[in-house]
């Protein structure tokens, strides 16, 4: 083994032992202030010490109601019989046309509510989500919700 080598090792150990960065899941405990809790034998973290990114905020987009006014938009046919013409004047609402659009995540429709399209809710009391411990787990980065099956972390 060549000395680049065991200083290597050397540092990947000191790096493993100090911890900089490390991966976790975390169970949503209170959504207001937020709490999360990754090791059921500890307190849950507190919002102080939790950094969301955009992934976990809430966003959502207005469903825009408004009409159209469709002004001499007239057309004629002609038959053996003779001709029609039909004149299409006045206001047209859009709204069930707009409130037709499905947005989806995860296989799921996206909420409707207050007339905004929730693209991403807030976080939840029980929500599952994965969490990078950084600065030796004083501080944690909230990655993004977790789906499906998660494996429960254990005390």
């Amino acid at each position: 083994m060549q000395l680049a080598d065991i200083l290597n090792q050397m540092i990947a150990q000191n790096v493993a032992a100090g911890q900089p960065t490390e991966l976790c899941i975390g169970t949503v405990s209170q959504a207001e202030p937020l709490e999360i809790i990754v090791n059921p034998a500890m307190p849950p973290l507190p919002s102080k010490v939790l950094y969301l990114t955009s992934a976990v905020v809430e966003r959502k987009i207005p469903i825009l109601k408004h009409t159209h006014n469709a002004i001499g938009l007239g057309h004629s046919h002609s038959c053996p019989e003779g001709g029609t013409s039909t004149d299409l004047t006045g206001s047209y609402e859009t709204t069930a046309a707009l409130e037709e659009i499905v947005c989806t995540e995860h296989g799921q429709k996206l909420p409707v509510e207050g007339g905004f399209i929730i693209l991403n809710r807030a976080l939840a009391v029980d929500d599952k989500v994965l969490l990078l411990q950084v600065q030796h787990g004083q501080q944690f980065v909230i990655l993004s919700r977790l789906f499906g099956a998660v494996k429960e972390v254990e005390a």
